[in-house]
């Protein structure tokens, strides 16, 4: 039954997080029109709006590939928490990036939450090297 509720929770997570990335697409797009900028920036709020983009584009696939691994070897107990903080640090971190008005702490939150996700995604992995140690010995 948690196995369940974990599934459903990581789907959702990525399912939100796929939307986030939909989402910070389609104001840079918009911003670009407003502009009339094609390549380049000629408005900080584009350039604003491009780094939040740009930031997710950066860590989102490293952060989801390590939480494949975990979801495909059974380890929920590892990738939903990770999902968890990657989403919430992620969207901390963009709506920080993008504020005219930038709260410093707000994007540095945003990128310690990322971190602590890769790192519990790393811990994930070790532990479950561990176990294949573990049975490799036993036998």
């Amino acid at each position: 039954m948690l196995k369940t509720y974990l599934e459903i929770i990581y789907f959702f997570l990525i399912i939100y997080l796929s939307l986030f990335y939909i989402k910070l697409f389609r104001n840079v797009v918009s911003l670009r029109r407003s502009t009339k900028s094609p390549i380049g920036s000629k408005d900080i709020k584009l350039d604003r709006a491009i780094r939040a983009h740009a930031n997710f584009c950066e860590t989102v696939p490293i952060s989801f590939f390590l939480s494949l691994i975990l979801y495909f070897n059974n380890l929920l107990i590892f990738s939903v928490p990770a999902i968890i903080f990657l989403s919430i640090g992620r969207t901390v971190h963009a709506k920080a990036i993008s504020d005219m008005n930038e709260d410093i702490k707000k994007r540095v939150i945003g990128m310690r939450f990322t971190i602590i996700s890769i790192k519990i995604q790393l811990f994930g992995i070790l532990f479950y090297i561990s176990q294949l140690l573990f049975i490799l010995i036993k036998q």
